[in-house]
């Protein structure tokens, strides 16, 4: 049973809670947030707080597009706060964040509201008997900035290194001590391979669940990081010498009960229904990988030999395929599936809306699944692994031609994101590799830091 928004309004009152930073996420993947004061939370779950549409017509810049659909004066929306997701923020200094999603004045959901969309894809999944659970993992880079703005490594230590940890001790403490203090389940933390970068595997949930955990995490993260006098930024290529920071989505599934990627006869146990869902994620890679990888500079992690996965293939345990398939192990873990190609950039809820109405079509409508691919795609003869779009104009035209995603998300969520991805190839179009990869250095810090 849900607890009434008033109830627990008053129990984080009784905690010393002050405030509700209520957000959601725009196309360009950046965190938008209302405030309202804990009195006022009741009101902002039945009646929502004024938003306007233009704010899904804003940039990876944070400029309004000119030409975009949505950049329009007309028209407002109500961002009602999810009671049920209320969780504490900062609690030692009142803070505490919800969720929220946009509805029409008239009370009915906004079409182009992304965190609907998950929500209705996975309703939709649970009338069929599928439960999907999901969970992302985060890399950043903990860094100052140089003269030049450009990130400097904050930390020292070597690639998954204890001594970085031992370095970085009391950051690490400050974190996990930051998401017990939030109630945000987590299963690892560690450094990264690359420079002061580290990695978080938040715990699994709902699809829902698993995006608001994604959007609270990176809330928390930056929060951590700026008490240390550092900066974290999540680009997909922070640098051009640095390796990248990815934001890697693992989904398991279970229809009436049972497994759907374990059990069976094919490879590593994958049973007919699960290859059918295997088969349909490749089948719009490309579509996908638009809402994945939504800037320009993502393109630049996803390179050949690289370990970011940019070949449109599937590997058992093979972190070079785009999907990975863990297959169920010894010690009762479930086999699950990963994207390892998505990065922080992506807006949680339309990745997992999308992802959701692709499985269920998997289910619906199954495929032949290609082999499994051992080894390195990039060392295959060419013409044997076919590489996923090299940039996002490739990608965004592959989005705009795929029925099934125009289908899930409707006419009028797909096209305006057409145009804000649209947007993004323009901007880039002028700047050379070492321009772009400076101008989002920070994100989602908009316009960098100097």
């Amino acid at each position: 049973m849900s607890i009434p928004p008033d109830t627990m309004a008053a129990e984080l009152a009784a905690q010393g809670i002050r405030w509700v930073a209520i957000t959601w996420v725009n196309h360009a993947g950046a965190p938008l947030v209302k405030v309202v004061p804990l009195a006022g939370f009741e009101a902002t779950v039945a009646v929502g707080v004024g938003f306007s549409p233009v704010s899904d017509a804003f940039g990876t810049d944070g400029a309004i597009t000119a030409g975009h659909r949505l950049a329009r004066p007309d028209g407002d929306l109500r961002l009602r706060a999810d009671a049920a997701a209320l969780a504490p923020l900062e609690p030692a200094s009142g803070w505490a964040w919800a969720p929220g999603e946009r509805f029409e004045r008239s009370g009915t959901p906004y079409a182009g509201d992304q965190r609907h969309l998950c929500r209705r894809q996975m309703e939709q999944l649970r009338k069929a008997g599928v439960e999907l659970r999901a969970g992302f993992e985060l890399e950043w880079l903990v860094a100052s900035p140089a003269a030049d703005g450009t990130p400097t490594p904050a930390i020292p230590g070597g690639p998954y290194g204890a001594d970085r940890l031992v370095e970085g001790l009391d950051y690490a403490t400050a974190l996990l001590e930051a998401l017990e203090a939030a109630g945000l389940p987590w299963l690892q933390f560690h450094p990264e391979y690359g420079a002061s970068q580290f990695e978080l595997s938040l715990a699994p949930g709902t699809a829902l669940e698993a995006a608001d955990r994604l959007v609270h995490a990176r809330l928390l993260i930056q929060r951590v990081t700026r008490r240390f006098g550092w900066r974290c930024s999540f680009s997909p290529k922070p640098s051009l010498e640095r390796v990248g920071n990815g934001g890697h989505l693992h989904l398991s599934l279970r229809r009436d009960g049972a497994a759907l990627l374990e059990g069976g006869d094919g490879e590593a146990g994958l049973n007919d229904a699960g290859a059918g869902v295997l088969a349909a994620l490749l089948e719009e890679l490309p579509a996908l990988l638009a809402l994945a990888c939504p800037l320009a500079v993502s393109y630049r992690r996803l390179a050949p030999g690289s370990w970011s996965a940019p070949f449109r293939v599937w590997g058992v345990e093979n972190r070079e395929a785009a999907l990975r398939l863990v297959p169920a192990a010894a010690d009762g873990a479930p086999a699950h599936l990963e994207l390892k190609v998505a990065d922080l950039a992506a807006n949680p809820y339309l990745l997992l809306g999308a992802v959701q109405a692709v499985v269920a079509d998997g289910l619906a409508r199954p495929r032949p699944l290609p082999p499994p691919v051992v080894g390195d795609p990039a060392g295959r003869p060419a013409g044997t692994a076919e590489r996923l779009p090299a940039s996002l104009a490739e990608a965004s035209a592959a989005f705009a031609a795929s029925d099934l995603l125009r289908q899930a998300l409707g006419e009028a969520l797909h096209g305006s994101l057409c145009d804000s991805q649209a947007a993004e190839v323009r901007r880039a179009e002028d700047c050379s590799e070492a321009e772009l990869v400076a101008a989002d250095a920070w994100w989602p810090v908009v316009g960098g830091i100097g």
